[in-house]
């Protein structure tokens, strides 16, 4: 086993940004840092103070100053220039530029655009564009799945063969996102939000892109409870304000703005987690979805569909009982159920905080570093 300290690459335009998939690239790298190797994190926004010194250094990817629509290829190749010139021992890809040694996908931007749009994507100048690059010239030896819903439509899209694509869960923060937390924000949180206790507060939190995790379904399926359900309840969506406003107009079209709360993303989601009693996300397609699992984590059920890969994580009897794709019919009725049933809340919320218990950013990086290992990365299991 070669004990030298190794150089290693993680690859992301995005890295220091908001979002499950910058949590996860964070966490592989200061685990790397612990573990006494040197690790870039090459990035366009990690000058922006998200990247700091216990994750490594921060190598910026400049903008492209005119013409956003080369801004992938831009970085891409830049990115790929810098790796060959550096000679890095490991890349870790997560899709943004061309060839490494483990690829890690955290999105299927044909699958959603289908899903979403009912037609083919046109990729040309779009981060597809990237991925069906990377997939037409095999730039990886192993390429990690965050989902079966995603490995299937990797193998199936480009033809890679299913060994070729371990499922690795993102894992959670526990010291962020658990249970015995939540006497310590429910009350005052739900004092901000003007939800008292006999109030059940149902909430949608995402970073955005509302229309791919399906606010609008949302909006519909709680527009058709009856009406002392909805006296009696408020709807919480936490997310980016710039592309609310249309879902706000929807919402006064229902006759349901007034239920509403719109409160701006936060580095501190798991806040809002503890004052919900029940959690919404039925997005047309989520190939994971780390909002799910931290909701599970922190003892609140989650009203969703089989479309939402972190649901692969639920024990058969609530996996089953799950539709495979959201409607606002199907998701009302789940709603209403909960609504009605505190016991039964209680009782899914148990089983969900058990599934999820040992699936953490920890067992993920280790699970990780196995496949790293499997594709060349020489080091002992610890230092």
């Amino acid at each position: 086993m070669d004990t030298r300290v190794k150089r290693i690459a993680i690859v992301f335009r995005g890295i220091g940004d908001i979002g499950g998939t910058n949590n996860t690239i964070t966490d592989h790298a200061r685990y790397f840092q612990r573990l006494g190797h040197q690790v870039d994190l090459i990035g366009g926004k990690v000058h922006k103070g998200g990247v700091t010194p216990d994750m490594g250094r921060a190598v910026r990817i400049q903008r492209l100053p005119v013409l956003s629509r080369y801004k992938w290829r831009w970085f891409a190749a830049r990115a790929q220039r810098h790796i060959d010139r550096q000679g890095y021992d490991f890349v870790a890809g997560h899709g943004h530029h061309y060839r490494q040694h483990v690829l890690s996908m955290h999105n299927c931007l044909h699958l959603a655009h289908e899903m979403l749009h009912g037609g083919a994507l046109d990729a040309r100048g779009t981060l597809a564009e990237i991925h069906d690059r990377i997939f037409a010239e095999d730039g990886f030896r192993l390429c990690i799945c965050n989902s079966k819903l995603m490995r299937e439509d990797l193998s199936r899209r480009y033809g890679v063969a299913r060994e070729r694509l371990p499922v690795i869960y993102p894992g959670y923060r526990p010291e962020q996102f658990n249970r015995d937390d939540r006497e310590r924000y429910r009350a005052c949180v739900r004092e901000e939000l003007g939800c008292d206790e006999n109030t059940t507060l149902i909430g949608l939190i995402t970073s955005g892109d509302y229309q791919k995790r399906g606010l609008d379904i949302l909006l519909h399926s709680y527009a058709a409870l009856e009406e002392s359900q909805k006296r009696s309840s408020l709807l919480l969506v936490l997310g980016k304000q710039a592309s609310a406003s249309f879902f706000i107009a929807e919402a006064r079209a229902l006759g349901i703005a007034d239920r509403m709360r719109f409160v701006p993303h936060t580095l501190s989601p798991q806040r809002y987690f503890h004052a919900l009693d029940i959690c919404a996300h039925p997005a047309r397609i989520e190939e994971f979805g780390q909002v799910v699992q931290e909701a599970f984590a922190c003892g609140v059920p989650v009203v969703t569909s089989k479309r939402v890969g972190a649901t692969e994580l639920l024990p058969k009897n609530l996996y089953d009982a799950l539709p495979e794709a959201p409607t606002a019919a199907n998701i009302s009725a789940q709603l209403d159920r909960l609504i009605r049933n505190e016991d039964e809340r209680q009782a899914i919320a148990a089983q969900m905080i058990e599934q999820v218990r040992c699936n953490t950013a920890e067992t993920n990086f280790r699970a990780t570093l196995d496949v790293y290992r499997q594709a060349g990365l020489d080091i002992p299991v610890d230092r």
